[in-house]
C-alpha cells in the first residue's frame, strides 16, 4: 500500500501548494515510479465522481428529465485520467514544461484527492437533508472556484509556468472534463 502512504503525504504538498511553499514538491515521489502511482488516487477520486454525478442527476431530474448511469460515470473520470495526461503531454512537447511534465501529473494526479473530496462536500450536505439546494449550489460555486484557483496553482508551481499559461492549462483542463462529459454521457 505504497500508494497510500503517497496519497497521504500528499495531502500535506497540496496544503503547502495552497501556500504557495516551494518545499511543497518534497511531499511528492517525483520519481518515475511515484509518477504511476499517483494514478491510483483514480481509487479514491472515481466513487467521489460518480457519487457527485448521482446528486447532481436526481436534483436535476426536478428541472429536466436526466438518468444517471455510474457506469457511464465511471467510464468519463477514468477516461478523462488518462485523456488529460495525454493531452498535457502533447501541449508541453517540445516546450521547456516538457522537463516538468511527470512533475506536474504525479502532483495534479494526487492533489485530485483533496480537489474531489472538498467539492463532494455540499453534495453529501445536501443528499443528508443537511443544507437545501440553493445553499448546495452557493457552496458548489465557491468551491469551483476554489478549485479553479487552486488547479491553476498547481499548474503554476508544478511546470513553473506564468500566469497565462497555468491559466490556459486550467481552462483546456475543464473543456476537456466537459467534452468527455458530453461525449461519453450523451
Amino acid at each position: 500500500m505504497i500508494w497510500l502512504a503517497e496519497a497521504i503525504a500528499a495531502l500535506s504538498g497540496a496544503y503547502a501548494l495552497a501556500l504557495e511553499r516551494q518545499e511543497a514538491f518534497e511531499h511528492f515521489n517525483l520519481t518515475a515510479e511515484g509518477f504511476w502511482r499517483s494514478f491510483a488516487a483514480l481509487i479514491i477520486v472515481a466513487p467521489l465522481y460518480v457519487y457527485s454525478n448521482r446528486i447532481d442527476a436526481t436534483y436535476a431530474a426536478h428541472s429536466a428529465p436526466t438518468s444517471f448511469s455510474p457506469a457511464l460515470s465511471f467510464l468519463v473520470i477514468v477516461v478523462d485520467w488518462i485523456a488529460w495526461p495525454v493531452a498535457v503531454a502533447l501541449l508541453t512537447f517540445r516546450t521547456r514544461y516538457s522537463a516538468l511534465f511527470a512533475r506536474y501529473i504525479t502532483v495534479y494526479n494526487w492533489t485530485s484527492i483533496p480537489v474531489f473530496v472538498v467539492m463532494v462536500v455540499p453534495l453529501v450536505a445536501l443528499d443528508l437533508g443537511l443544507i437545501g439546494l440553493k445553499t448546495a449550489v452557493a457552496a458548489g460555486v465557491v468551491l469551483l472556484l476554489a478549485q479553479l484557483w487552486f488547479r491553476w496553482q498547481v499548474a503554476r508551481l508544478a511546470l513553473e509556468a506564468p500566469v497565462l499559461v497555468a491559466a490556459g492549462l486550467v481552462g483546456g483542463d475543464v473543456a476537456l472534463g466537459l467534452l468527455l462529459s458530453r461525449l461519453v454521457g450523451g
